[in-house]
C-alpha cells in the first residue's frame, strides 16, 4: 500500500462506528486502533464483512472479542511462545470458521507486518479524529469503565459491572449460559422435513462441533415434521448464526430450514410464528 495514498472515509463508515464503540466500553484508544487494525488486515484477506459481523453483537461479546484480539496480537511478539490455537481465541474461532486460526495466522511475521502496515498506513488517518477527542476526554489512559454505561446501549444501563482484567478465564463448557439462551427453534418447508442427523451434521460442519442434541418434533409418524429445536453447547454459537435478524435461513441438504430464537412464552403452545 502506498503511504501517500488517501484513505476513504467514507467507504470506512463502520469501521470508525466500531472503532469508537471499543474506546466507549473502555479499551485505550490506541489498542483499539491495533485491534481494528488486526480485524481490517483479516477482512482484507478475504473473510467479507467480518468487522460488520463483529460489530453486530453487543458490548458484552464486543468486549471479549477485543481480549481475545489482544491476546493474539501479543502473540505476535518475537518473544513470544504462545501458540494461537483455537484455546487461545475460541470466540474468535468461531467466528472465522471453517478456517482454523492456525492456517490464518500460522506465519506471525508476515501476519504482524501485514497489521503493521494497515495501522500505520489506515488506521492512523481514518480514527484519528476518535482518537484525538478520546485524547482530550481522557479516555486514551485505558482506565476500565462500567460496560454500556450513561448509553443505556444493550440493556447495560446502571448495571454497576465492570470488565475486572483480574477474574479468571471464562470455561464456557463450565459457566454455560441457560438452556433457552443456547438454542434455536427450527422450522421446516411442508413437505421437506430434515431428520436430527442431518441438521446436527449440517451445523457442527458449519461452526465447529457445537451442537448439544437436536429434538424434531413429530406427534404423527405417518405426517412430515413441521418444527425442531436444537442446543448447542455455548450460547455464542446463536449469536454468530443471529447476529440481529429475527430469523436465519439455510439450505440444508438441499432443503430450507428457518432458525429462530426460542421463545418461552409459545414453549408449549406448538409452532412459534
Amino acid at each position: 500500500m502506498d503511504s501517500s495514498q488517501s484513505v476513504d472515509a467514507a467507504t470506512h463508515v463502520t469501521d470508525k462506528v466500531l472503532y469508537r464503540r471499543l474506546v466507549e466500553i473502555g479499551v485505550d484508544a490506541e489498542e483499539s486502533m491495533r485491534i481494528m487494525a488486526f480485524w481490517m488486515w483479516v477482512e482484507a484477506q478475504g473473510f467479507i464483512e467480518l468487522v460488520p459481523k463483529i460489530s453486530a453483537n453487543n458490548d458484552q461479546l464486543l468486549a471479549m472479542v477485543a481480549d481475545e484480539t489482544k491476546a493474539i496480537l501479543a502473540a505476535f511478539d518475537p518473544s513470544s511462545t504462545t501458540p494461537i490455537t483455537q484455546n487461545l481465541c475460541p470466540i474468535t474461532s468461531l467466528i472465522l470458521y471453517p478456517v482454523s486460526v492456525e492456517e490464518i495466522f500460522g506465519d506471525k511475521d508476515v501476519v504482524s507486518e501485514g497489521v503493521s502496515e494497515v495501522h500505520n498506513q489506515v488506521c492512523g488517518v481514518l480514527f484519528k479524529d476518535v482518537f484525538e477527542e478520546g485524547d482530550k476526554s481522557g479516555k486514551t489512559e485505558g482506565s476500565v469503565t462500567e460496560v454500556g454505561e450513561g448509553s443505556g446501549k444493550d440493556g447495560n444501563e446502571g448495571s454497576g459491572k465492570t470488565l475486572n482484567p483480574f477474574a479468571k478465564e471464562w470455561d464456557p463448557a463450565v459457566e454455560r449460559a441457560p438452556e433457552e439462551d443456547r438454542c434455536l427453534f427450527l422450522t421446516f418447508s411442508n413437505g421437506y422435513p430434515l431428520s436430527d442427523n442431518q441438521i446436527v451434521e449440517f451445523f457442527n460442519q458449519k461452526y465447529g462441533p457445537c451442537v448439544e442434541r437436536v429434538y424434531v418434533h413429530k406427534p404423527d409418524p405417518n405426517a412430515p415434521a413441521l418444527f425442531g429445536k436444537i442446543v448447542f453447547n455455548t450460547a455464542l454459537v446463536t449469536t454468530v448464526i443471529m447476529n440481529t435478524l429475527h430469523q436465519a435461513k439455510f439450505n440444508v441438504d438441499g432443503k430450507p430450514l428457518w432458525c429462530k430464537r426460542f421463545d418461552l412464552s409459545k414453549k408449549h403452545g406448538g409452532e412459534q410464528k
